[in-house]
């Protein structure tokens, strides 16, 4: 959550997005590696019934309030750890309206875990600072998104506590959006703050004190029909909020939704103003998928819908090509089977064939790994847009990464006792073991290694 928060800061402070809620960041729980079937559980006759019959006023208006009462359903779908009810309570407690927000309402409904819990209030964060929270101290930290309340817990837990956002002056008097939304930090009204989101889907809210799920923009409709679309219209979201483009593509592959046409259509008209956020921001948007428990869909979502193409020119003459993506789409089904959730080895994974390709007689050590890497991505343009930083580690890692592949895939290493010892030590040596086992599942050659290697 951390990490998110920081690299909206950065994009925000690049593009002048000011007006996206860090709620948006909600985006990181993991998720089934088969399309995600909604099919029954959630969805009784009686809460269809209800999608039903508001889903028109959706479309014809960009808006219309669904409320779905607490007794249609069971609320236990909604398990939140004991530290967040304690800052909720207390909240409500004081007056304040508490819904929890985005990722964890839709994972609820759609049956998979719930991790990062996060939610709004129509409390300002001083007066959240000025609530006692049993076994918490409230702190109020600035982010990309403006400032919130943060509940630090004597476990280590951190509630982030999210005012209702007003909306972006650059959407008053849009097609979709109320005329009378309050333009600015903060807002009493719900709805305002479904702007400040990118997928219906992502804009969903659960009432904490009441137990009903409200929904404005058919994100429960889209949940159950397997769609996935932006809050509002995405021509307009795009040129504003480009790493919302990413993200788009990005939920359609971990869920294995399919995106309207319309949404579709901008993807493809509004590529080029991702060019404009910061590279290593792109980098971190695109790569994260393959650590969502589904990295074969998400590289054929990404090439389907132009994200391979646009963001790794370094990869022009692999995408499509059969002894690529063979192997590629082994290692990276193994690593989802491993339950990867390291950027670093989901990058090592998709670019190792360019690394073999080009790495020539030079010895793998992690100085030559680093200058070929820096000599492709420059020629390549890749690093214009799409390139690879150190926050976390996760640049060193990967190099770190491919030079102890290269090195255990040497048969004289194999002789010398005191060089095998040195590889097993580092610490990245689990994770080349992965990117090992997972290309030999296509290798015949590999075969050896992975006996030595264990």
């Amino acid at each position: 959550m951390k990490r998110i928060k920081y690299l909206l800061s950065n994009a925000l402070w690049l593009t002048g997005m000011l007006f996206i809620s860090v709620a948006c960041s909600t985006e990181d729980n993991p998720s089934p590696s088969s399309p995600t079937d909604v099919s029954q559980g959630f969805f009784s006759d009686a809460i269809n019934k209800l999608i039903d019959e508001n889903y028109p006023k959706v479309m014809a208006d960009g808006y219309a309030k669904l409320v779905i009462p607490a007794g249609l359903y069971d609320q236990s779908i909604f398990k939140i750890a004991d530290e967040h009810k304690r800052a909720m309570d207390a909240i409500s407690a004081a007056g304040y309206a508490t819904y929890v927000n985005g990722g964890a309402v839709r994972d609820g409904i759609l049956g998979t875990p719930l991790h990062d819990v996060d939610f709004s209030t129509d409390a300002t964060p001083e007066q959240m600072k000025a609530v006692a929270i049993e076994g918490a101290e409230v702190v109020v930290v600035t982010t990309g998104g403006g400032a919130i309340a943060q509940a630090k817990h004597t476990s280590g837990e951190v509630t982030d506590m999210v005012p209702i956002r007003g909306i972006s002056e650059n959407l008053k008097g849009k097609s979709g959006v109320p005329a009378d939304a309050t333009v600015g930090t903060y807002s009493k009204n719900l709805l305002d703050d479904t702007y400040s989101r990118d997928l219906t889907i992502n804009s969903i809210f659960w009432d904490y004190k009441t137990g009903d799920i409200i929904d404005y923009h058919g994100g429960v409709h889209d949940l159950r029909d397997k769609i996935i679309r932006t809050v509002y219209d995405a021509n307009l979201m795009f040129p504003i909020n480009a790493s919302a483009l990413i993200r788009t593509v990005r939920f359609a592959a971990r869920y294995g939704f399919d995106i309207d046409e319309g949404t579709t259509k901008a993807i493809k008209d509004n590529m080029d103003y991702c060019d404009k956020v910061a590279p290593s921001l792109n980098n971190f948007y695109v790569t994260k998928g393959f650590t969502d428990g589904c990295g074969k869909r998400t590289y054929q979502y990404y090439v389907k819908y132009g994200i391979m193409d646009h963001f790794t020119p370094m990869l022009k003459d692999y995408i499509g090509k059969e002894a690529y993506e063979t192997s590629l789409f082994a290692a990276l089904d193994y690593l989802d089977e491993q339950k990867n959730d390291l950027i670093a080895l989901g990058i090592a994974a998709l670019f190792l064939p360019c690394i073999e390709d080009n790495i020539g007689t030079q010895e793998p050590t992690l100085e030559n790994i680093t200058a070929l890497w820096d000599k492709l991505e420059s020629e390549s343009k890749q690093k214009d847009n799409f390139e690879m930083d150190d926050f976390s580690g996760t640049r060193t890692a990967t190099l770190t990464i491919w030079s102890l592949y290269k090195r255990m895939t040497t048969d004289a290493i194999l002789t010398d006792a005191e060089q095998t010892a040195a590889i097993k030590a580092n610490e990245r040596y689990p994770q080349a073991l992965l990117l090992l086992n997972g290309y030999a599942k296509t290798r015949e050659a590999l075969k050896k290694y992975t006996a030595y290697w264990k």
